[in-house]
């Protein structure tokens, strides 16, 4: 039930810090000057922390004027919504794969669980401050609202899915929960960890053991039938965790 395809998607080496910032700079290079910002401060506020970077910290690493920067955008909140635009964007076309005849329900749910940790690495610096840059922008929390009100329909479905496909099985009721379980670790997670642990730095692994949370969540869910392909999928999350921190040491 997990295609080789799926699995083979499921990678997030060499996708964040010096890698990730490299990749950000080069992409650069091409862009129009307000693209420019965008990405910029993406690779900023990952690397420094989102308020420890201002339009003028934005405008210096460019090389232009403050002046420059401040004719596309007003202000860092300006930055931030436009940055989140382009987060749901990618979230909401990139994530979901459409349930058909063609597309195994279950490499469904893999897919947007690997594409929504994957936007966790690009966009981290989301995940790191989200309360405080919702209560600082009213017009990012709207907007926000919004779209984890489109992510959680879209779960539900996907859950539907796996139900319809006899590969989870659940009460009706417990619909709802599941669904919200699900989005608590993928949004939740990166910040659960980094108050749990003294050195505080994300990598790979970091972001493995995501996955493996939600998989524990699912396996009291999974049928007999479905049981030996979900054991197969997280004995290589489980494989390519190990492979990442005996990589690190």
């Amino acid at each position: 039930m997990f295609t080789r395809k799926t699995l083979n998607l499921i990678n997030f080496d060499s996708m964040i810090d010096n890698h990730q910032y490299a990749f950000i700079r080069k992409e650069v290079i091409n862009m129009k000057t307000r693209d420019k910002i965008i990405q910029a401060s993406i690779a900023l506020f990952n690397e420094q922390g989102e308020r420890n970077v201002t339009t003028n910290h934005i405008a210096a690493h460019l090389g232009i004027s403050p002046g420059n920067l401040y004719y596309h955008f007003r202000n860092k909140e300006d930055i931030i919504l436009s940055i989140y635009d382009e987060y749901a964007s990618n979230l909401l076309l990139d994530t979901f794969t459409r349930i058909n005849n063609e597309v195994n329900p279950l490499d469904a749910i893999i897919v947007y669980m690997d594409s929504v940790f994957q936007m966790m690495i690009k966009f981290r610096f989301f995940y790191n401050n989200l309360p405080v840059l919702l209560d600082k922008n009213p017009s990012l929390r709207e907007k926000y609202v919004d779209v984890q009100k489109a992510i959680a329909e879209h779960v539900r479905q996907l859950l539907i899915s796996l139900k319809a496909a006899g590969i989870i099985d659940f009460e009706e009721e417990e619909l709802a929960d599941i669904v919200s379980i699900l989005r608590l670790i993928n949004t939740f997670w990166l910040s659960f960890y980094q108050t749990q642990n003294i050195v505080t730095k994300v990598d790979d692994a970091v972001f493995y053991q995501g996955v493996l949370k939600i998989l524990v969540m699912l396996r009291p869910y999974t049928t007999e039938s479905a049981m030996p392909d979900f054991i197969k999928a997280r004995e290589i999350y489980q494989q390519r965790y190990k492979d990442t921190l005996a990589a690190s040491s």
